[in-house]
């Protein structure tokens, strides 16, 4: 069983293994970026809702992590925007691919930031045996959510 720390971990390994896969697509193999963004879309948007409900929400009430916590959410509310212009765009331009950098620098930031900083303060906040429990939702949540947003074929 993993906990919340390293659920979140694994998540951020998987968007950055998509990431590089996006980025070293190019503009001509804009049907395979498109397959891979669809997925990486998906998992970002259901990564960052549960990480808000599960993780942040336990940290925005505790005084010495609101701080973060609040930087962290409006993070991923960026993301999610740029996430969203990025559906819309063609995706065999250089545009696209000039949005996306800016999209992956910005997560590559927040992911280091919460596994380096927000973490070791998150554990004075949320007890051994809640970030079990967290992690087993974050896990069993995420492979609830993915599938039930995936368009059928």
């Amino acid at each position: 069983m993993a906990d919340i720390y390293e659920a979140i971990t694994k998540d951020h390994d998987k968007a950055r293994d998509l990431m590089k896969q996006i980025m070293d697509t190019t503009n001509r193999a804009a049907k395979k970026r498109e397959e891979l963004f669809e997925t990486f879309k998906l998992d970002m948007w259901s990564h960052n809702k549960i990480e808000e409900a599960l993780f942040y929400e336990p940290l925005r009430g505790a005084k010495e992590t609101r701080g973060d916590a609040m930087e962290a959410v409006n993070e991923h509310h960026v993301a999610g925007g740029l996430l969203e212009e990025l559906d819309v765009m063609p995706k065999d331009s250089e545009a696209w691919i000039g949005k996306f950098t800016v999209l992956k620098e910005l997560l590559e930031h927040h992911m280091e930031e919460e596994e380096n900083e927000i973490f070791s303060d998150a554990r004075k906040v949320i007890a051994k045996d809640r970030a079990e429990e967290l992690g087993d939702k974050f896990q069993s949540r995420k492979r609830v959510v993915v599938p039930a947003l995936t368009p059928e074929a």
